[in-house]
């Protein structure tokens, strides 16, 4: 008797069910490991803001940022100057002992690539002005060893203003494109702002950081590439079309007075 085989026409469109069911498989997959990489960098990003509010409780500073050369080691003058040579850089996170970290000492996002290195500013003020600081100025009070506490508390919270002359803030974040124009020499949020007072900032590139995280005008504040090292964007993920380019960055930030209240409850302020 003559066996009966499968036609190519009738193997073809097996062929083509297939591959519709493993794109029907694969599309929500593919979602859920992103959502998985967005969640668990998120929890990162929050673990590092606490190992740095650690960091400046036990030494009434916070470190400096690192720079590629410096291999996760914060990258500092002196502690008793609190002058860096890097303000807006990488994330010291050998300093910070944290772990993992990839082979050059960094700690990197749950994307997991070279490109992909948590990000980190902090605040550089030369010398402390303003009619709720003291007479004589403090240098560096955020990196400098018991700088806070010689600013007084006043003093870096009177660091808000934004909105008239003299204009004093700290680090800023907006909610959308900053500007570029006057009264400012340098971009600011206009009212866009979601703080103007951030003593530090963590930030991940997100999934299009080997791709030209900087290319999109937004992604460049927070990449070090534009502006001056204390204003960032946060928002919404974009498509590259979209106002201020395509933006998949993740941006965290923390209370000044979250952070005063736990120094004074460490005794590390008055």
């Amino acid at each position: 008797m003559n066996e009966r085989g499968f036609s190519l026409i009738e193997i073809a469109i097996v062929l083509v069910i297939i591959s519709v069911l493993v794109t029907i498989v694969a599309v929500p997959l593919s979602t859920q490991i992103e959502q998985r990489r967005l969640a668990d960098t998120e929890k990162q990003l929050e673990t590092i803001k606490e190992a740095i509010v650690g960091f400046a409780i036990a030494n009434g500073r916070f470190p400096c940022a690192s720079r590629p050369s410096d291999n996760g080691v914060e990258s500092i003058v002196s502690p008793t100057s609190g002058v860096c040579n890097s303000y807006s850089g990488l994330l010291p996170a050998v300093t910070l002992g944290l772990s993992p970290i990839d082979a050059n000492g960094f700690a990197i996002d749950a994307w997991q690539t070279s490109q992909n290195r948590i990000r980190y500013a902090v605040m550089h003020i030369p010398s402390t002005s303003g009619s709720n600081c003291p007479t004589v100025p403090v240098t560096e009070p955020f990196t400098k060893k018991g700088g806070m506490n010689a600013a007084t508390m006043e003093c870096l919270a009177s660091y808000n203003n934004d909105v008239s002359a003299p204009y004093l803030t700290l680090i800023s974040v907006c909610a959308q494109s900053p500007t570029t124009s006057a009264p400012w020499p340098q971009p600011f949020c206009a009212a866009s702002k979601l703080t103007v007072s951030a003593p530090f900032v963590l930030i991940s590139q997100g999934k299009n950081a080997p791709t030209g995280a900087a290319l999109g005008s937004d992604e460049a504040f927070n990449a070090g590439t534009k502006g001056d090292g204390t204003v960032f964007v946060a928002r919404n993920p974009s498509a590259a079309g979209a106002p201020g380019g395509e933006f998949d960055d993740i941006v965290v930030w923390p209370s000044l007075n979250t952070i005063f209240g736990r120094m004074v409850q460490a005794g590390k302020l008055p």
